[in-house]
């Protein structure tokens, strides 16, 4: 019983030491990058502005592509866009919630709050990747 007494001290002696360190250590990793998330919502931001080819210009593409692929993805983003005025007044707003970036920081998902005109939102993710120091929309 002695021997089992004395690990029960030495254990709880040595708690707060390798609590802190948990701690510290945990704290550490808990530090979200939020860079790929405000790319996005900058791309969303300039769509709303009534910016569509700036938009296509925040997609991870080729950088040629046909013309007339740019011009479908431009009208693609357009009629996203005059979908949501129908369907719910319009997107009133963007706002980042979340950010998950992998461990060597090349891709992401960026968690978007789409707030609409009506007062509805809907949370979408946005997969990013960085190319050349620059977060795209995959």
């Amino acid at each position: 019983m002695g021997t089992v007494s004395r690990v029960i001290k030495t254990v709880l002696r040595a708690f707060p030491f390798w609590g802190v360190v948990l701690l510290l250590a945990c704290s550490q990793g808990n530090k979200v990058d939020f860079a790929a998330a405000n790319a996005a919502k900058g791309y969303y931001d300039v769509l709303l502005e009534g910016h569509p080819e700036k938009f296509v210009e925040g997609m991870n593409m080729p950088e040629r592509i046909p013309d007339s692929y740019r011009s479908q993805l431009v009208a693609n983003a357009k009629m996203f866009i005059g979908q949501q005025n129908d369907e719910h007044h319009g997107i009133k707003k963007v706002e980042v919630v979340n950010c998950v970036n992998d461990s060597a920081g090349m891709v992401a998902e960026a968690f978007l709050l789409l707030c609409f005109g009506d007062s509805t939102v809907e949370e979408v993710v946005v997969p990013m990747v960085k190319r050349d120091g620059k977060w795209l929309m995959k």
